[in-house]
């Protein structure tokens, strides 16, 4: 089993942060660009039947890590009668919603010290101004400009207490798999020696959701009783009693909808979000599962192998 780290710089501005799905459905579209259409058909069926193992990050802030909220405040709630206290102590857990390693380990630990982490990274929603030219549009002289506003999000790190805080540009995900993973590498790989940019996201043709590859490189990591979800789990074989889960629950619309989207069918699925702790009941490739779309079940997946990192909890937590 191989695990790398491929390191991004966006390009411009960003809608919204890819999840585990969105990197994995470039990555095998690109796939069927470069080596055909059967190759990424064969390498998705293969995913699906577990007969191939690939786990995929969500896209994170360089060299941060979701915090494990609902872990942490459990903990806190354990520790603390004081509900107006609890909610301070609540509140500056959720104001950090990636950290550094190291902290995130002493956070873990002891749960009082959040406050005192910094950097931290957190996104906040933001919106865009754009105008829309109706004369250059339809050729036609003399009609009217108008404005619109396309929503984005803002990464920011924040360095100090005194809230000084710098734009993230440098991103990174995590890719794990066998054998077979090196299909997906030789695709990252001509990203990166291309420079062309990998869209991962909606409004490309307006510049948004797009990144550069600057480098993947190997990263060596141990086996562990628990782990941190990095990515959107479609649970397999976890130990739910032990594990600490956060859900995710989204609505599922295809790519194309002939006549439009019909209102009255609608398809929601739930998944273990990032920043939960993960203790396993076999081997790491049987955490997550993948399932079949319900708009194209012979060619479609819902992927749902999130990469989990190895993360040491105390012997306490799990009795």
């Amino acid at each position: 089993m191989k695990n790398y780290k491929v390191i991004l710089k966006s390009v411009g501005r960003i809608t919204q942060l890819p999840d585990s799905q969105k990197i994995f459905g470039a990555l095998i579209t690109a796939l069927s660009r470069f080596d055909g259409e059967e190759e990424a058909a064969r390498l998705v069926k293969a995913v699906f039947e577990k007969k191939s193992h690939i786990a995929v990050s969500n896209l994170l802030p360089l060299d941060y890590f979701p915090v494990a909220q609902d872990y942490i405040v459990d903990k806190l709630a354990r520790q603390n009668s004081d509900q107006k206290s609890l909610k301070e102590k609540r509140a500056v857990v959720k104001e950090r919603e990636f950290v550094k390693l190291e902290d995130l380990k002493r956070i873990l630990e002891k749960p009082r010290m959040c406050k005192n982490i910094f950097p931290y990274v957190k996104v906040s929603d933001s919106y865009q101004q754009r105008a829309f030219s109706e004369s250059t549009f339809y050729g036609i002289g003399g009609l009217e400009t108008k404005l619109y506003t396309v929503p984005s999000v803002t990464v920011e790190e924040v360095v100090d207490r005194k809230g000084r805080k710098n734009v993230v540009s440098k991103y990174c995900f995590y890719l794990q798999g066998d054998e077979s993973v090196i299909y997906v590498k030789k695709v990252i790989e001509n990203f990166r020696k291309s420079e062309e940019s990998i869209i991962l996201g909606k409004r490309a043709s307006q510049g948004l959701n797009k990144y550069k590859v600057l480098s993947i490189e190997e990263v060596e990591l141990q086996k562990s009783q628990s782990y941190l979800n990095l990515g959107m789990l479609l649970p397999g074989r976890i130990d739910f009693q032990k594990s600490t889960l956060r859900l995710f629950t989204s609505e599922r619309r295809p790519f194309r909808m002939p006549g439009g989207w019909n209102e009255t069918c609608k398809y929601f699925i739930s998944f273990i979000d990032s920043g939960s702790i993960i203790v396993l009941k076999d081997e790491i490739e049987q955490a997550g599962k993948s399932v079949c779309s319900p708009f194209n079940e012979r060619r479609d997946i819902i992927f749902g192998n999130a990469f989990l990192y190895p993360i040491a909890l105390g012997k306490e937590e799990y009795r």
